[in-house]
Parts: structure tokens; sequence; C-alpha cells
């Protein structure tokens, strides 16, 4: 086995004393990285296709969300509330809002343990001084990232923002996405406690209860003078929330919120990206400028019923399918029960071009073309 002295000579070693010897402490921000959520990150690998706005969409929205990160609300009796909420059902854009928000201004994701770690993460990239006030307090408590969030954020957040001096005059905005997308986290708990009927017993938490926590320890921050950033909180309108945002008792501490509804226009909106994605489409296949029909626009629009997921998955459907042009596939809304079943009784060898003819396909399944041209549908269907 080579060492590091098999080719050394005419040394000697002198006695030498090791003190509080141990396992080598390496950099303590390197355990940090191992407890955050890579995926959270908002320019992380596993985002590259995250949504974004189409360019020229929901402008009103980010304007006001720009605005209020910049400027605070505009009602005296809510300057100093530092926590927006942005909320609206699935399919309305929240988490595409969100990521144009963070790529404009410059938090496993579904796990609660990894929400604090994963902040920390980024407060450091931003501000580099906090590096090694963070890095000290993994160091003072090595057990820290087994602890409840209230702990970890005064530990890994505020105690180094307040030794670090920061500018007041930093605009500086968090970007909570997803919180209702949290799952819940089950803890082993080895004490007997109320929660805990005997010990070594499991601590059955909730969704519910983990979500809220999330959102107690982000307004705790906001209210603690050391923390000088706004946050900005997206999740769906589920009753956590709601009852959080609506209560009357710290209703105070937040702006109001901004509901992702008709008052933004969300038709004009995708009516815009449905054009510029149907131009791109044009281009690349060499269609008709007059394609698809305004009638078609109309329809889809209809459908949209103000979620922009409808329309992304329009345009993914027909620009990555395998089955079929852009062109047939927009005109194929839905599928024609009776062809449907022709088609089985096809790939079975039962039916004829003139009915019902119980027939046997010589080497397996008939080939597409002749399934097309018995049937007398449009070439590549059968593909």
């Amino acid at each position: 086995m080579s060492t590091y002295f098999s080719d050394a000579h005419d040394f000697s070693v002198k006695e030498f004393n090791v003190i509080n010897a141990g396992p080598h402490i390496g950099d303590p921000l390197n355990d940090l990285v191992s407890q955050i959520a890579i995926g959270a990150l908002h320019d992380s690998a596993e985002r590259c296709d995250a949504p974004k706005c189409h360019p020229e969409t929901r402008v009103a929205v980010q304007d006001e969300i720009y605005g209020w990160i910049v400027h605070g609300d505009p009602d005296p009796a809510r300057k100093m509330a530092k926590i927006k909420w942005v909320t609206g059902p699935a399919g309305t854009g929240k988490s595409a809002i969100m990521g144009s928000v963070a790529e404009t201004s410059s938090p496993d994701r579904r796990r609660k343990s990894a929400f604090i770690p994963t902040l920390a993460y980024q407060l450091a990239e931003y501000l580099p001084a906090l590096k090694n006030p963070i890095a000290q307090a993994i160091r003072d408590k090595p057990l820290l990232f087994k602890k409840n969030l209230r702990v970890q954020m005064e530990a890994l957040i505020l105690t180094p923002l307040r030794q670090v001096a920061i500018e007041s005059k930093v605009s500086g905005v968090v970007l909570v996405d997803g919180v209702d997308e949290c799952e819940v986290e089950q803890f082993f708990d080895s004490h007997v406690s109320p929660v805990s009927p005997r010990a070594g017993e499991s601590i059955r938490r909730t969704k519910d209860q983990d979500q809220l926590e999330i959102l107690e320890v982000l307004q705790e921050a906001a209210l603690n003078p050391a923390f000088p950033f706004r946050i900005v909180i997206a999740s769906r309108p589920e009753r956590v929330f709601r009852d959080y945002f609506n209560d009357d008792s710290h209703k105070s501490s937040f702006a109001p919120p901004l509901i992702l509804d008709e008052k933004y226009n969300p038709n004009a909106d995708i009516a815009l990206f449905l054009r510029a994605k149907f131009s791109e489409i044009r281009r690349r296949y060499n269609f008709s400028p007059s394609w698809p029909s305004p009638e078609i626009l109309a329809t889809l629009l209809d459908q949209a019923s103000g979620q922009f997921i409808y329309a992304v998955t329009v345009i993914r459907y027909i620009t990555t399918s395998r089955y079929g042009s852009p062109h047939a596939l927009l005109d194929r809304s839905a599928p024609n029960p009776i062809l449907a079943v022709q088609w089985l009784w096809v790939l079975n060898g039962r039916l004829g071009p003139g009915g019902f003819y119980p027939f046997v396909w010589v080497g397996g399944n008939p080939a597409a073309f002749l399934v097309n041209l018995l049937l007398q549908t449009d070439d590549g269907n059968a593909d």
C-alpha cells in the first residue's frame, strides 16, 4: 500500500501531542448544502423548464408585485406589512408569475425540514457576509437540522443577520411558491409528551400543521427588525391559508392578498399566449396564415375559462404528440366513439372495408397505411 512517506528519506519524526482529537470537521456550509432542497432554488437545473410568464402576459400582476416589493403597501395602516399572499386555483399561473418575478428581481422541495436551510443558503449567496455566521451556527449546534423551524430560523437566519450590518435600504424579497404542496413529515419521539401517549411513539402530524408552521415562522421573521426582506407567498386558496391570512388578530401584518381572478383579465393574456404559440407552429410547419381559424381560437379561449394551464396543455399536446400533425390534432377535439370501435375491430382483424368480415392479418398487426386505407383516415393517424 502506498503512503505519503513511501519515497521520503533523511527525515526524523519528532514527538507531538494531539489535544481533543476527534473526527475531522469539514466546512459547515457543506452540511447546509446537504440539507437544502436543490429543486427549490429558482435557478436550479431541475427547474430548467419551470414555467415562466410568456412575454407581455401577466404584466399587470407582475407590476403589482414589483410595486409592492419596492414601495410597500399604499395603505398607511399596512405600510409596514412585509408579507403578501398571491393566490388562485390550480392552473391560474401562480408558479409562472413567481418564476418571472424571481428572474426579474433577482426554497427535496416538498419537505418542511428543507425550508429554512434552503432559505439560509439562498441568503448566504445574496449576502456573502452571512456565510461565516451561518457556518458558526452549524458548528455550535450539530443537531440544528433536527430542531423545529423556529429554532432553525433564529440560528441560521435571524442571529446571523443581527451579526452583519445590513443596509436598511437594501431592496430584497423572499419568494415562496408552492407551500400548499408541502407534504407531511413524521418524526420519532423518544420522550413521553402530551401528544405522544407512550414513549417511543411517532408524533402524527398533518399536512396542514406543517404548512401552518411555515407560515408562522415566516410571519415571525417578517416582524423581526433583523429581517430586512419582504416576503411573497404563492399558494392555492386552501383552508389553512385562507384562515391564516384572513385572521383578524394579525391581519394588519399582511398586505392585501393578490387574488388571480378576472380583475387581471386572464383571457386577454391567454389569447396573446395562444396567438404567439400558433404563430411559431405555423412557421415551423409552413401552415397557412389563416390557421387556426378565429372560431377555433374563440373556442379554446372559452374552454380555458381563465386557466392558463388549459392553453399550455393544448399547445404541448399538439406540438409533442406522436399521433398526427398539429393541424389534425387541433381539429380532433374528442375521439369519435364509432370510429374508435372500428379501430379496435380492425386491429383485431375483424373489420373489412365493407363491414363485418372476420379475417386474420398475416404477420401480426396490420400495417399503419393499410389501417388508414380501410378506415379512410388521414395519413399518419394509425402511426
